[in-house]
């Protein structure tokens, strides 16, 4: 049977996929012992990644993953440090006193899911440091010694230069110099790629191996007469790329290039020509084969996606055109193929991309090998090299700024939009047809395909509104949808440590209903749980009116509208002077029958006042809890007028606050 082959690939694929899967789970930190305090020695396993924190108080950051040397223990931790003074290096030996914690996230549709990246990178738990001390103890790791060796170099050289942040990550990969604004520009513009260590840096390595091998290997008459300079050029080149993936992080990209590099070479060794589709199959097996979580990784298919487009384009082309002709042919393609999958994954597109990649791809491609170069110079001649390295540093700062002017200047240079999954298909096979062969017929029909990502319908709204609170940890987010009219009460928390829940839960929420954006928006109070992720949905999705945030009105009792014929009335603040948490908009929405309140963070002072003023009015079916279930609030008395049905805490999963208190939820329960 020819199918037997595939058969058997799939068979093995599922089979190694499962094992994974179950040494991975095993791995895991149990949720009985989540919290649980332990003394662990081990070694640093990554590049630490340091941040700062939103005000001076909150001093550095560090994060990084941690093997213990103890084997019951999960064999990969990601560790956070907050208020760190400590100088951590990769592959440095610790004693930690660590929180230990399951690994757990959200489970919001359409969202960013943290407990999959985990398990993706094979993390079985994660922890905070509470004490340190460092031990003497060495483990043989030279990639990741070398890759921080050169880091510790380039912190040497450039300090604090604005430009060393886009040189780490040309040369080892290393990204965590950039800051969330940094991202954004590189989103909004496109242009993520260009900081990802990828084909063409390991190819220019590779070449320059290829060139120093071929030109001195004659020079010795006994190895030319065993091996041509030819191929031990090819070896040498094959063994720098595969280096190089190494000492870039050997992500998804590096991976992918260097062991196409390696492929290609070895079946060129015995004077065979690979065909480079089944190489890239070949290379996607054997990443799949060694790591099938890496199947979870949009890296992987956005890398071989675009080379799979590359030689798409290239296939059944007998004419010969100009190398500027074939460039910009190439980029439109790249943009077109890949936008898909960037929606799919990314939840929208930079319309800008295409243009600024036009310019910034070619001038990519003549500082990266300069980088390189001026890199080597640096160590081996810091006289000659590191005023060459500074001027280049120079010189891609100039470039970082061009892009924020792009993306600052520009209108509107991200659109987001989260279409369906068939929508999505239909406009790849669009733009396979799109730009199939010249003579291929019905090549036009392909723009016809891509409608269905313009004309995505909002999911209808079942009855006379729609209340869904997010899962957004310790904080509240509630979304709340009449046939015509959407309102977005809070966006949750963001903290220093990159986690937004507006961009990560909310905007995408929005977008996967097909919203672009909210009528309304409403601030309860001011507090970061609350309203830490509203510059984030400000950003990425539409919003026509705003109560309660900053510079806008604010919400007072009495006020109130009617959206398809439903009530919205705000029951507090009054004009008294209130806490901040007692200060939060309490928020009831009525239709036919059905009511939910909406109660923020008020506390015990602000459900007396509403007591006194509304008791009548303050029945509702669905009730998001004041203060997340805190002590301070859900008074036996509040709890009786409001005689829910349903509550909702706006707590995380094992709050570090207590919250919801089991006295508040048995008050509920009775």
């Amino acid at each position: 049977w020819l199918g037997r082959a595939f058969v058997l690939a799939a068979t093995v694929g599922v089979l190694l996929s499962v094992l994974q899967a179950q040494e991975r789970l095993d791995d895991r930190w149990p949720a009985a012992r989540h919290g649980e305090e332990l003394s662990v020695r081990g070694h640093v396993t990554s590049l630490p990644e340091r941040s700062l924190g939103f005000s001076a108080d909150d001093g550095q950051t560090l994060r990084f993953e941690f093997a213990p040397d103890d084997p019951a223990l999960p064999s990969r931790i990601r560790v956070s440090w907050y208020r760190s003074e400590a100088a951590l290096r990769g592959g440095e030996c610790w004693t930690l006193r660590l929180k230990l914690r399951t690994p757990h996230g959200s489970l919001n549709p359409g969202a960013f899911d943290y407990e999959g990246w985990l398990y993706a990178r094979g993390v079985g738990a994660t922890a905070t440091v509470r004490d340190a001390q460092a031990c003497t103890a060495t483990r043989v790791m030279p990639v990741l010694r070398a890759r921080q060796a050169l880091i510790d170099r380039l912190d040497t050289w450039l300090a604090a230069h604005p430009g060393k942040a886009m040189i780490a990550a040309l040369t080892v990969g290393e990204d965590s110099g950039f800051s969330d604004a940094d991202w954004t520009v590189f989103r909004e513009t496109g242009t993520s790629h260009l900081v990802a260590i990828s084909g063409f840096n390991i190819a220019i390595l590779a070449g320059l191996a290829f060139l120093l091998v071929r030109w001195t290997w004659p020079l010795s008459r006994a190895l030319a007469q065993r091996l041509p300079a030819q191929k031990a050029g090819m070896i040498a080149a094959a063994v720098a790329g595969l280096i190089y993936g190494l000492l870039a992080g050997w992500e998804s990209p590096a991976q992918r290039a260097a062991l196409m590099l390696a492929l290609l070479l070895l079946a060129a060794l015995p004077d065979r020509r690979a065909d480079p589709s089944r190489v890239l199959a070949a290379a996607l097996m054997l990443m799949l084969a060694f790591d099938p979580a890496a199947g979870l990784s949009p890296g992987l298919w956005l890398s071989f996606g675009a080379v799979a487009a590359i030689f798409y384009a290239s296939a059944g082309r007998l004419r010969l055109s100009p190398a500027w002709r074939v460039a910009v042919h190439l980029q439109i393609l790249l943009s077109v193929l890949l936008a898909p999958l960037t929606l799919g994954f990314f939840h929208g597109s930079a319309w800008l991309g295409l243009l600024v990649n036009l310019v910034a791809v070619p001038v990519m491609a003549v500082l990266t090998p300069l980088v390189l170069a001026a890199v080597a110079l640096a160590w081996s001649l810091p006289g000659l090299g590191e005023p060459a390295l500074l001027a280049i540093a120079d010189l891609l700062s100039i470039l970082q700024q061009a892009l924020a002017w792009l993306a600052a200047h520009a209108p509107q240079p991200w659109i987001p939009a989260a279409p369906p999954a068939a929508a999505l298909l239909l406009a790849l096979f669009g733009a396979l047809l799109l730009f199939a062969p010249r003579g291929w017929p019905g090549r036009g029909l392909g723009l016809l395909c891509f409608v269905p990502l313009l004309l995505s319908p909002a999911q209808p709204v079942r009855g006379p509104f729609e209340l869904t609170a997010l899962d957004v940890g310790q904080g509240l987010s509630v979304l709340v949808r009449t046939p015509t009219r959407a309102l977005l009460y809070d966006a949750g928390p963001a903290f220093e440590d990159g986690f937004d829940a507006g961009e990560s839960v909310v905007a995408p929420y929005l977008l996967g209903l097909g919203l672009r954006g909210v009528y309304r928006l409403v601030l309860s109070h001011g507090d970061r749980d609350h309203a830490g992720g509203v510059p984030a949905v400000r950003r990425l999705v539409h919003v026509r009116e705003e109560l309660g945030t900053e510079h806008h009105e604010p919400c007072r009792e009495g006020m109130s509208w009617d959206w398809d014929g439903v009530r919205f009335e705000f029951l507090h603040p009054d004009g008294g002077e209130w806490s901040d948490n007692n200060r939060s908009c309490v928020l009831r929405v009525s239709s036919d029958g059905f009511s939910a309140l909406l109660a923020g963070d008020i506390e015990r002072a602000a459900e007396e006042r509403l007591l006194s003023t509304h008791a009548g009015g303050l029945k509702a079916d669905v009730l998001i809890a004041p203060h997340h279930g805190s002590k301070t609030s859900s008074t036996e008395a509040f709890v009786r007028a409001v005689a829910p049905q349903e509550v909702i805490f706006g707590a995380a999963w094992r709050s570090h606050y207590g919250h919801p208190r089991p006295e508040v939820v048995a008050r509920y329960l009775d």
